[in-house]
């Protein structure tokens, strides 16, 4: 793991350097950094990716964390990835609806732990898909808990219905947990 500062956000860095980028949005790094670091060392050591994981607070740390993932990357820009755990994982699907308003471009947004009553961190707002000219894949996990698995299925299919490529995951596919356990 490498930690560096960008402007205005810390960011470690598990991986290969010129392996394929993923940024890892995970509100638990400001309660337990190393259990979030020990999740994205075992993401780049299975998937053979280059995790950047920013120390966040906000909307604003977020996108700046984007802007560092992309200029620290060796390969094109848009060839970046975005898995958010909770509101995280809210604003890494807004990320994906925004892009090209943001001027780039991403290859695949996950959202781990989203529900019904869960804001977008970097708008303030409830996030609504609409249809947008890209080719960004969108996975929502299912999850165990009734009622955040309603808001799965809804949230693939209201996806869905805008045009995009979006998959339901099963819990029991997804294992990068920051408990492995879990």
């Amino acid at each position: 793991m490498v930690t560096q500062q960008s402007p205005g956000i810390q960011v470690a860095v598990h991986g290969h350097p010129n392996a394929d980028t993923l940024l890892l949005w995970h509100p638990a790094v400001r309660s337990d950094p190393d259990a979030v670091a020990a999740l994205a060392s075992r993401i780049a050591t299975r998937a053979k990716v280059r995790v950047v994981v920013p120390h966040w607070t906000d909307g604003a740390d977020l996108l700046r964390s984007v802007r560092y993932a992309r200029e620290s990357s060796v390969h094109p820009p848009d060839g970046l990835s975005v898995v958010g755990y909770a509101e995280g994982g809210i604003a890494a699907l807004s990320l994906a609806l925004n892009q090209r308003r943001l001027g780039i471009g991403l290859v695949r947004a996950t959202c781990v732990d989203g529900g019904p009553d869960v804001l977008d961190p970097i708008s303030g707002q409830r996030l609504i898909p609409a249809a947008a000219p890209v080719e960004t894949e969108i996975d929502v996990i299912d999850m165990d808990d009734e009622p955040a698995s309603a808001w799965a299925h809804e949230t693939v299919d209201a996806w869905k219905s805008a045009g995009w490529a979006a998959s339901l995951v099963p819990t029991a596919q997804f294992t990068w947990r920051v408990n492995p356990s879990q």
